[in-house]
């Protein structure tokens, strides 16, 4: 009888001090107040949607930050990334394929930063600067700023922005011309032969940088999605302002009967990104 008096009691006790706990418990992530940026961030494309946020660099500049990180009871760390979004991680297709490193002529490098730095109290004002290599590989980067308290409470996508970097050594994009296929609009057969013949062409070496590539892509307009199929010509030493091509691409047998965008690209070797030349074939 005793027994079953307490029981109630203990219960009651147990579900107090567990309510107590949970209400100890620090869920709030910190928070991120951009007193400035430089340069001033504007809207811009990339990898073909609109994004509010980008910021336009060149191998000259440097991206210098002024943010105030706050949270409710204490600041642990905060984090900067900056990496390459060459292949639109995040934003589906339309890159070029990678291919092993060949030895260049000028190789420029990827712009990479990792910077983790610890922070203390409830508020902490900071202001940093990170230079833009000398020669720089051009393109779209991806730039992140993440905060964690002691908790490790964080809002993850907070601050995650994009960079469009030029290399002023080459700011000039190359072109391709094609002369076959002479149409851009037609049928075929899975296992028909498709031939591509034309020149790539720059005001600059195609090659110098490292990054020069042709290469064929496809796209299922039913789906949206993208692929890359194996014909890359990455462009070496022996390439200067021109490039000839004229190669053959066996439709595969597993693609299913629908229409596909055949796309040929071409980026140089500081990895300016030529326009690309559509083909829209419906697969039989």
């Amino acid at each position: 009888m005793i027994k079953s008096k307490l029981l109630p009691l203990f219960l009651f006790a147990l579900i107090f001090a567990i309510g107590c706990q949970t209400g100890d418990v620090d869920t709030t992530p910190p928070t991120m107040e951009v007193v400035s940026y430089s340069p001033t961030p504007m809207q811009d494309e990339i990898c073909n949607a609109q994004e509010d946020v980008v910021f336009r660099l060149n191998n000259e500049n440097e991206l210098t930050f002024d943010i105030i990180f706050s949270d409710d009871q204490e600041l642990s760390q905060y984090k900067v990334d900056i990496h390459n979004n060459f292949d639109c991680h995040g934003h589906g297709g339309g890159s070029a394929p990678s291919f092993p490193s060949i030895d260049v002529n000028g190789q420029t490098t990827d712009w990479t930063v990792l910077d983790i730095q610890d922070l203390s109290g409830s508020s902490h004002q900071v202001s940093q600067s990170f230079v833009v290599p000398e020669n720089v590989t051009a393109g779209n980067y991806h730039f992140h700023i993440q905060v964690i308290d002691e908790s490790g409470n964080d809002s993850p996508f907070a601050n995650f922005n994009s960079i469009k970097i030029k290399n002023l050594q080459d700011i000039v994009a190359p072109e391709i011309s094609v002369e076959l296929p002479n149409v851009q609009n037609f049928s075929a057969n899975k296992g028909d032969v498709l031939r591509f013949k034309g020149i790539v062409t720059d005001n600059f070496s195609l090659s110098q940088g490292g990054n020069g590539v042709l290469y064929l892509a496809y796209t299922d307009l039913s789906t949206g999605n993208s692929f890359n199929t194996d014909v890359a010509f990455p462009f070496d030493n022996s390439v200067s302002d021109e490039f000839e091509f004229d190669f053959e691409y066996t439709i595969p047998s597993t693609l299913i009967s629908r229409t596909y965008r055949f796309s040929l690209g071409a980026n140089d070797g500081v990895r300016n990104v030529g326009e690309f030349v559509f083909f829209e074939v419906e697969v039989l």
